[in-house]
């Protein structure tokens, strides 16, 4: 597991603000995408996906490693948040057609106006000035053909997740199935945690229910922490290819 958490350490160099700061090669697939989406430019929404995802890779090979403290629950919400952002890198760079990649940049962007809103409302603070659709609609959407109603249509991370699970060779299964087992930790659901949990029945308990003795198990874990370092590797790579200048 340490091993696959040490593999952060060229992206943390990557992060670091008095560091120097990457750019999208000119005439790359990134830096004409970053102009047709401005202000929504894509570079730097999947830069903030992937620095979140390293981020809390960070976290929790710091609890593991530097710290030595093994929690039962808490490392698959570290996990979790690191699978998501990842995922959200990759989502929004893989797809070859750049209408496609148009599209779900706004879908993405509605998805955090919307969050804002929320806020918002909930603060009863000032009405913004536009809401998302008609943000969306005015600034990009249409002068890419990108047809508005689809550019704000509902995003939920399931949604991403899959599709993102779905770049990788062996397909979307085992990426899936680590992100709903790590949301459900994070819930307190009983399906989950009694799936990766290490359990030791203690005798004496009334019929029909059973005394268990639970300790983290390493082993469960180290599945979350593959799928999230791999999809964060797949995310740094589709960023840099993209990144780089197209030769003609």
């Amino acid at each position: 597991m340490f091993r696959h958490l040490d593999r952060i350490d060229p992206w943390l160099k990557r992060m670091d603000p008095a560091g120097p700061h990457e750019r999208p090669q000119e005439r790359s697939t990134l830096s004409r995408d970053n102009k047709e989406m401005h202000p929504y430019q894509l570079s730097q929404a999947a830069w903030q996906a992937l620095s979140h995802a390293v981020d809390h890779l960070h976290c929790l090979r710091t609890v593991l490693k530097d710290a030595h403290v093994m929690h039962m629950y808490a490392p698959y919400s570290l996990a979790r948040a690191a699978l998501e952002n990842a995922s959200a890198a990759v989502w929004l760079l893989a797809p070859d057609d750049r209408a496609e990649r148009v599209r779900r940049r706004l879908r993405f962007a509605a998805l955090d106006i919307k969050g804002g809103e929320a806020v918002r409302e909930l603060l009863g603070a000032p009405e913004g000035r536009k809401p998302a659709e008609a943000r969306i609609e005015q600034q990009i959407a249409r002068r890419r053909g990108v047809d508005p109603k689809t550019a704000v249509r509902r995003l939920t991370y399931g949604e991403v997740v899959e599709a993102a699970g779905d770049t990788a060779p062996g397909g979307r299964v085992p990426f899936v199935l680590t992100w709903k087992m790590c949301s459900a930790i994070a819930h307190g659901d009983l399906w989950a945690t009694i799936n990766v949990v290490s359990q030791e029945e203690i005798p004496g308990a009334p019929s029909g229910l059973a005394h268990l003795k639970i300790t983290a198990d390493p082993k469960t874990l180290f599945f979350a922490v593959f799928f999230a370092v791999s999809m964060t590797a797949a995310g740094w790579r589709l960023y840099d290819d993209r990144s780089r200048r197209i030769r003609t």
